[in-house]
């Protein structure tokens, strides 16, 4: 007899005493005459309640024999050469997204020591790997325990895009927008410190004995770093400075403008760039327009250096010296000077390079059809000159077996010519991922 409460008084009820007979015959009579599926809930929790657990489960196992390849088709298993079918729609199917030679891996369900389903760590542990939701291809079983491992530098998940990448043995330049997908992500992805980068520019000479200039384009540097991640930037790796100092500091400096109140226009980088030609102005040689134009007012170019190396960006001190002053010429005249300056630093180190790239430059470069202006003016001369810069680091990371260089799409427009023509591999970023997304499959 069972008992239970309700409402305030206890309800009995009178439940059959089991016997082995009876017990024997409720089977019988279940395994002869009903399948277990078409039971009532009552019924079922009754034969539960007198053969137990176990005799259901054996009960079960008996009827489903002659389904069973109807209720769970055997996995197909693709070749090394064809894309896996998208898998019967299961829990356990639907989990498992780590391909072999594109092919399903089923992962490593026994007990023994070497199983790897333990192996890495994170996102990165296999047994996590094949039950999250992407899809990861590996060349072996060895390349996925190497990727657990964190040891590749050719393999990847871009996160902003949801692909699974996997970048060519050589030197790959990608065009991007570095508003969008940019090198950042894809350099994450595999894990990589062979890679250059525009945002990186390289120190000048004049800042080896110019600790302001040094700590500017060190902090500028940081930025960069934590963009990547952390990712190349410990001892013995790789140099990531994409281009020359010289055609940079112009192209910023023309990028900004005087409003009418005395406001000085431009984008966030070219205004962290007028800090850095300040600096790099104390350290122009003294004869120089340059350096006699920032020592005649050394205070009020300090300062105004100091304010835009901090929180806020301003340019404030040099502003309020126009307002007061009613004219633009302080910034006018120093850009100019700048301009002829380091115009003249670009020239000697362009005679240090080979007549052969060259010639090279001169014919396969070209204005891309969104440029900035016309060809000749200030900004597209400083242009031209960052793409020749460009194409020398280019040339260098090739050679000494770099795998991604990354720049702007505008400036891959310009040399993707030349670059063909020398034999070096380009994309832009939204081809590249495609591409993988179509090699790659997420599903």
């Amino acid at each position: 007899m069972q008992s239970h409460v309700q409402s305030g008084k206890i309800v009995q009820h009178n439940a059959p005493t089991v016997t082995a007979s009876n017990s024997s015959s409720t089977l019988e009579n279940v395994s002869v005459g009903r399948h277990p599926k078409a039971m009532s809930p009552a019924q079922m929790m009754h034969l539960q309640r007198t053969i137990g657990n176990r005799s259901v489960a054996e009960l079960f196992k008996q009827h489903s024999k002659v389904t069973k390849a109807v209720e769970k088709p055997d996995e197909t298993i693709a070749t090394a050469d064809s894309i896996q079918a998208a898998p019967s729609a299961t829990q356990a199917d639907i989990q498992r997204k780590v391909y072999i030679k594109r092919t399903l891996f089923g992962g490593y369900r026994n007990k023994s020591k070497s199983g790897r389903g333990s192996e890495g760590s994170g996102e990165r542990n296999v047994k996590t790997m094949m039950e999250d939701n992407k899809s990861r291809y590996f060349n072996s079983k060895n390349e996925m325990s190497q990727y657990a491992a964190n040891t590749t530098e050719k393999i990847g998940y871009v996160e902003k895009t949801s692909t699974w990448i996997r970048i060519p043995n050589e030197l790959t330049v990608i065009g991007e927008k570095h508003t969008a997908t940019t090198l950042h992500d894809v350099v994450k992805a595999v894990g990589t410190d062979k890679f250059m980068y525009e945002g990186y520019t390289e120190h000048p000479a004049e800042a080896d004995d110019n600790p302001e200039l040094q700590a500017n384009m060190r902090q500028r540097d940081a930025i960069g770093d934590a963009k990547f991640g952390g990712v190349g930037t410990g001892p013995g790796t790789k140099s990531h400075y994409a281009e020359s100092f010289y055609p940079k500091i112009i192209r910023g400096m023309q990028g900004l403008k005087v409003r009418h109140d005395y406001q000085i226009m431009g984008s966030e980088a070219e205004k962290n760039l007028l800090g850095m030609a300040i600096r790099f102005a104390a350290s122009a040689e003294e004869d120089s327009g340059l350096y006699q134009t920032y020592s005649a007012q050394e205070d009020l170019w300090r300062n105004t250096a100091t304010s835009l190396e901090g929180d806020n960006k301003s340019a404030a001190p040099l502003v309020d010296a126009m307002l007061t002053a009613g004219s633009s010429n302080l910034f006018t005249t120093f850009v100019q000077e700048l301009t002829e300056y380091a115009t003249m630093k670009i020239q000697e180190e362009q005679a240090r390079a080979s007549a052969a790239d060259k010639s090279a430059f001169e014919a396969n470069w070209h204005m891309a059809k969104v440029d900035y202006d016309v060809e000749g003016s200030e900004i597209m001369k400083a242009e031209k000159a960052r793409d020749f810069s460009m194409f020398q680091h280019i040339k260098k990371a090739k050679s000494d077996g770099y795998l991604l260089y990354g720049l702007g799409d505008l400036h891959l427009k310009r040399i993707k010519e030349l670059l063909d023509a020398e034999g070096i591999k380009s994309v832009d970023m939204n081809t590249f991922i495609s591409n993988q997304e179509t090699t790659h499959p997420q599903r």
